[in-house]
């Protein structure tokens, strides 16, 4: 049986059971260290753990065991060579682990640890798509050849350091040279479903007799008393349908750039792994709303500090998906 240990932030093993023996003879593995093994549910304090688990005697004159990082020997990630099958099976195996409040605080750690560089990338990611979107013709499909790729590379550099690899500023432009077709192909996809929502909130609106003439102009369209409550019916159905999409295909774009899966597969995995966790991540969505609300209040500047934090949470939960997967809960 394999242990693994928790060193301030770092995750350390496996290890035998007689090197683990060791490690806490020498109090290298301490009653408050997080520690997990195979069967574990999530990472527990060794003290609460420990009567369940008793372990061989400490090998006297022994020499310390030098436990390799977790993250150290998964920077490509198993789970990469897995089907989205395969994935999906062995995190409804494990377990799947995470709180809105772990998903947060590691995401933020994450954040702060190469803080300069992240902010500074995502902020650039930003401006070049609104820019891109403001381009006569280029524009009106912006979402579809830019928007995706920078998405999806905004998310790249927070997941590359959460694996532990080296982030370089050029990270956030992978997007366009790792998976551009695939990411386009995201972009089209989620362009034809926002069409058909919008054709399903407008055809019951001019059915009912209502003019649109006037919203070029910017005049707000004149809606009878008796199709009031209905148009609020149909916009409130389409609110909720595009919220349950968002929510249910957050991962896609990260799952695009990681693995080598087509663009419907990453849609499909996206869905699979959110399953059963709409409320975690409708909760980490409306902290994550509040704070940028907070950072739009504090004349701005605030907001430039927490719109990183959208990217950091995606790619964080994405990488727990990952640790679950493999058998190491990140909780």
């Amino acid at each position: 049986m394999q242990w693994f240990y928790a060193v301030g932030s770092e995750r350390l093993g496996p290890v035998s059971p007689e090197q683990f023996s060791n490690l806490v003879a020498d109090g290298t593995v301490s009653a408050s260290t997080l520690v997990w093994r195979e069967g574990f549910a999530n990472w527990q304090a060794w003290g609460e753990v420990a009567s369940a688990n008793p372990l061989p005697a400490p090998q006297v004159g022994a020499i310390p065991v030098a436990a390799p990082s977790v993250e150290d020997t998964t920077k490509s990630g198993p789970e990469l060579d897995w089907s989205i099958n395969e994935f999906a099976d062995r995190l409804q195996q494990n377990g799947f682990s995470t709180s809105v409040g772990g998903c947060l605080s590691r995401a933020w750690e994450n954040y702060k640890s190469f803080f300069c560089l992240a902010l500074g990338a995502v902020l650039v990611a930003y401006l070049l798509t609104m820019f891109a979107g403001f381009l006569p013709v280029i524009g009106m499909i912006s979402g579809i050849l830019v928007t995706p790729h920078m998405n999806a590379g905004m998310t790249w550099i927070f997941l590359k350091k959460a694996r532990g690899e080296d982030v370089i500023f050029g990270d956030v432009f992978a997007g366009f040279g790792r998976c551009y077709g695939k990411l386009a192909m995201l972009g089209f996809v989620q362009f034809v479903v926002m069409l058909i929502l919008v054709l399903v909130f407008l055809i019951p609106m001019l059915g009912m007799g209502i003019s649109l003439d006037g919203v070029k102009s910017g005049a707000t369209p004149e809606i009878p008393p008796e199709a009031a409550s209905g148009i609020g019916l149909l916009f409130a159905f389409v609110f909720v349908v595009v919220l349950f999409l968002m929510i249910r295909f957050a991962l896609a774009h990260v799952m695009a750039i990681d693995r080598p899966d087509s663009a419907i597969e990453a849609y499909k995995l996206s869905w699979r792994v959110t399953k059963g966790r709409f409320l975690t991540i409708l909760g980490l969505g409306v902290i994550l709303l509040l704070l940028n609300v907070a950072g739009t209040l504090a004349l701005l500047v605030g907001l430039i500090f927490t719109m990183p934090m959208l990217s950091a949470v995606v790619a964080q939960f994405y990488h727990d998906a990952c640790e679950s997967a493999s058998g190491r809960p990140p909780e």
